[in-house]
């Protein structure tokens, strides 16, 4: 494990009394294990433990990025089904004419080319967890099905009278309103409601000041080089950072941080190792026309840009497309950069 990274003391940004009351923690980081969020709701830690010792069914709600996976695998983690199968799907990502195939299976002869029985996502997480991301986009014909498995966890594959039993807890993620959804019948009231004994609405980012340094300090240790510490970070870089209103949540704030590994190259991660349009929100000198701007600034030196784009793929452990956006360029920039490392002469 890496020695936690150095992150300087700071001012927490006042919280705009306009904001949403949260259900999720502002400040559970300076908050002792089992103590309260705002308006009496548990922290994300509190929340994790006690629906990970639950059998019931879980819904996740929040923005884009804001961490609901993480949150998701954290629940199935802390509780007895770790040792199994932690199985996630983007229900938004499967074709709706496929979707209950993939998540109930199918039989030997049930379709055109199925010459055997296939497993379904729900067999597959059998003793395990079943992580619905997108649970909004599921198509309406499937929900009555996933219900019954809720209710007694039981289903029938594709082509099949018999009914199959298993146990598979069901956890669900959704960025999209889904009391809205059911008011417009698009989502079933009854599936609504299953999934409304344990709820927990994870903040966006913005609205998480207290929380800040700490999650900053997670994701350096989390992505430092193996074998290296993680750098520290400059007081005016983490002022900028907290200024910033993180649009794309965590997820976003993660890829930040990971370009600033790349360019601060072990030394301590100042204000412009951040992409443009963060420092260019507080600058006095910054406007819309700069924070548009390209991300990645390529270095004057050939030789300083090969080894920016080696530590890239170094942190990346080989992957094109990770390497590319911690750097902030497109697949095919990175792509045409290396053809030309490779063939100096071209």
């Amino acid at each position: 494990m890496h020695p936690r990274c150095t992150i300087p003391e700071a001012t927490e940004l006042p919280v705009s009394p306009n904001l949403p009351a949260a259900d999720g923690s502002a400040d559970s980081a300076a908050r002792p294990p089992g103590s309260r969020g705002r308006a009496g709701a548990p922290s994300m830690e509190e929340f994790a433990r006690l629906a990970g010792a639950s059998p019931f069914p879980v819904l996740l709600s929040g923005e884009t990025g804001c961490g609901k996976t993480h949150l998701a695998r954290t629940i199935h983690e802390l509780g007895d089904r770790s040792r199994r199968a932690f199985v996630r799907i983007n229900c938004g990502a499967i074709p709706e004419t496929l979707f209950e195939r993939e998540m109930f299976g199918h039989v030997r002869g049930a379709f055109t080319d199925a010459r055997e029985q296939g497993t379904g996502f729900l067999e597959a997480a059998d003793g395990g967890t079943l992580f619905l991301d997108e649970i909004g986009e599921l198509p309406l014909h499937v929900q009555p099905k996933l219900l019954a498995v809720l209710e007694d966890g039981t289903f029938r594959r594709l082509g099949s009278p018999r009914e199959v039993r298993v146990d598979t807890r069901v956890i669900a993620a959704t960025n999209r309103d889904l009391g809205a959804m059911v008011a417009a019948r698009t989502f079933r009231q009854d599936l609504f409601y299953r999934f409304s004994v344990l709820q927990y609405r994870i903040q966006p980012l913005r609205e998480r000041p207290g929380e800040f340094p700490a999650i900053v300090s997670r994701i350096l240790e989390r992505n430092a080089a193996p074998g290296k510490d993680p750098p520290a970070l400059t007081p005016g870089a983490l002022a900028a950072m907290q200024r910033y209103p993180w649009p794309g949540n965590v997820r976003e704030l993660e890829n930040a941080l990971r370009a600033a590994l790349v360019f601060s190259d072990g030394q301590p991660i100042e204000m412009h190792h951040l992409p443009r349009e963060v420092w260019a929100h507080v600058s006095a000198a910054g406007s819309p026309a700069h924070a548009a701007t390209e991300r990645y600034a390529a270095p004057a030196d050939r030789t300083e840009e090969e080894e920016a784009i080696r530590r890239a793929l170094e942190l990346a452990h080989g992957n094109k497309a990770a390497a590319a956006r911690a750097l902030g360029m497109s697949r095919s920039t990175l792509w045409a950069k290396l053809q030309r490392s490779s063939h100096p002469s071209k």
